[in-house]
């Protein structure tokens, strides 16, 4: 695992992000509607940016539609920078902008390095969904120091 020295600078996201964001989402490289979803998430605000060097290199939305509570909708890591500590430093983040309250997220079962990170953050189990990924059940997580 590579680590680097320098933390990520993070700012809230304007949507002149959309291109940057769209070319490191590795989502949008094989679904167009991930494109449109990151200029939706900018448009209403709530996206969290890393950069390093001046280049985008991660970001993070959180919403307030999960029965009312804040809950981290998208985490993404450009595949280059993984391993990094920036998904790390956009959920330390999360976690001090929302943290005092209730803050919620999910990931795939079979995201095991999403897993990893969400408990070394201080999140816990909190639930599962099955149905939305077939084969593949949601699971929900919660920030213990909640």
């Amino acid at each position: 695992m590579n680590r680097t020295s320098s933390s990520p600078h993070l700012r809230d996201g304007i949507p002149q992000d959309a291109d940057a964001l769209i070319a490191l989402d590795s989502v949008a490289a094989i679904d167009p509607s991930r494109a449109m979803q990151i200029g939706d998430w900018l448009a209403r605000g709530g996206v969290q940016v890393a950069e390093q060097n001046g280049r985008a290199v991660g970001y993070l939305v959180i919403h307030h539609h999960f029965f009312g509570e804040a809950f981290i909708e998208m985490l993404m890591v450009a595949h280059a920078q993984r391993g990094q500590g920036i998904g790390t430093a956009l959920l330390l983040q999360a976690i001090a902008m929302h943290g005092r309250r209730k803050l919620f997220t999910s990931t795939n079962a079979s995201n095991i390095g999403m897993q990893r990170l969400l408990a070394a953050s201080g999140f816990i189990d909190s639930g599962i969904v099955h149905g939305l990924d077939e084969g593949d059940p949601e699971l929900i997580y919660r920030f213990a120091g909640a």
